[in-house]
This record gives C-alpha cells, structure tokens and sequence, in this order.
C-alpha cells in the first residue's frame, strides 16, 4: 500500500515521530473545533506548544499535518480490517461478524476523529489524497476478498461483491458521519446488532443460520 513520504528536515526519526504525534494531537483538536481552512499554522504551533519555525523542521505544509492526522487515525483501526487477511482458515461468516464488530466498536471509540478524518479529506491536495483513497480502497478490497470467500462456501449470495463491500465499508463508518440521527436512539451494542443484521441481510445470509449463530453468541 502507497503511503505519502513527508521528508523532515531532522535526520532522529525517534524524534520526528515524537513530534509528529505532539503536532496531530494538537491538530486533531483544532480541526474538530474550527476546521481545516480557519486552523492556522500558529494554531498548530501554540497549542503543541513547538515554535513556529521549528514546526516547519517537521513538515512543510499543513497537507502534511492532515495528512498525518488521516494517517493517525486510520491505524487505530487498520488492525481490524488486517486480521481478516490473516484468518484465512476462519469460515466466512463467523469472520466476518467478528470482524465487523471489531470495526464497529475502533469507530465508535474515536467517532470525532473519523468524522473530521471523512469531511476534511477533500482539503488534502492531490498526492495526499490518492494516497488516502488508495488506502481506503485496499480496506474495500479485503472486505471484498471475504465476501468472495463467503459466496464460494454458499452463506453469502449476494452477485456483486465490489459493490457490496463498498456498501459495507461504508455501513462500519456511518456512526460517525450520521451520528447525529442516532444519539439517544440506541445504545452502541444495539446500533452494532442493527448494523451488522442489515449487513448480514444485504449479503442473503439464511436467516435461520443467522440467527441460530447471534443466539449461541448470546448465550
């Protein structure tokens, strides 16, 4: 997977990345608050409490800094979407409400962050955001890979598996883009259960086999 190169102007990586992380925190706080356009470089330098002059011996643009805070976010939860590439032995099924629940709950802990991550991508500039996309499109691509696993046992059913990953991908996220519309509607354990039934659903799963597999969860 293609990751954006952003050259320091310090040769000590331990400290670059020390610095990097004091830099996202501090961003990721001002981006939530004012957004992308209104936070300035100063905002970034004040509140990391790093000198302006020397931020810049960390990155040179503030792409860069949204660009590490989209990276900093997305490898709270890559971990999630890695371990359905690493249970290759795993029945189809089973794996993927394992895994799907596993994503779930990685969003719901950070719901903020994603939704800043989501709505201020479209600021990156050009490289950044291929780089983001092409990331995003391989965490489509292993759900894809699963869904095709699952079609070729026979418990999913569905003709179209990119299309169906891709609404996947999108259903584990939309806590944090329609949160919103949910908040006192639901606990997380039964937004989960909705989310990944409707999945579940969308991908033909027998719904006698389904359920029998969420009671001896249950039980």
């Amino acid at each position: 997977m293609a990751r954006k190169q952003i050259v320091p102007k310090i040769a000590n990586k331990e400290l670059v990345k020390e610095k990097h992380k004091r830099i996202v925190d501090a961003a990721s706080g001002l981006f939530l608050k004012k957004g992308f356009h209104k936070t300035t470089m100063r905002d970034i330098a004040k509140k990391s409490k790093i000198e302006l002059s020397y931020l810049y011996k960390y990155i040179s643009t503030k792409d860069d800094i949204l660009y590490l805070f989209y990276e900093h976010v997305t490898n709270q939860y890559e971990p999630r979407y890695r371990m359905i590439e690493s249970s290759k032995d795993e029945e189809p099924l089973m794996l993927m409400q394992k895994a799907l629940l596993l994503i779930l709950e990685a969003i719901h802990g950070r719901l903020h962050e994603v939704h800043t991550m989501y709505t201020e991508s479209r600021h990156l500039k050009h490289d950044s955001l291929c780089a983001v996309l092409e990331r995003e499109s391989e965490f489509v691509k292993i759900i894809e890979s699963l869904i095709r696993r699952g079609i070729k046992s026979g418990v999913f059913k569905v003709e179209d598996p990119v299309m169906a990953a891709n609404i996947v991908q999108y259903m584990v996220v939309i806590e944090s883009l329609r949160g919103w519309n949910f908040r006192g509607r639901y606990c997380f354990e039964d937004f989960a259960e909705s989310v990944i039934d409707f999945i579940m659903g969308g991908l033909k799963v027998d719904e006698k086999k389904w359920q029998k597999i969420k009671s001896k969860k249950k039980g």
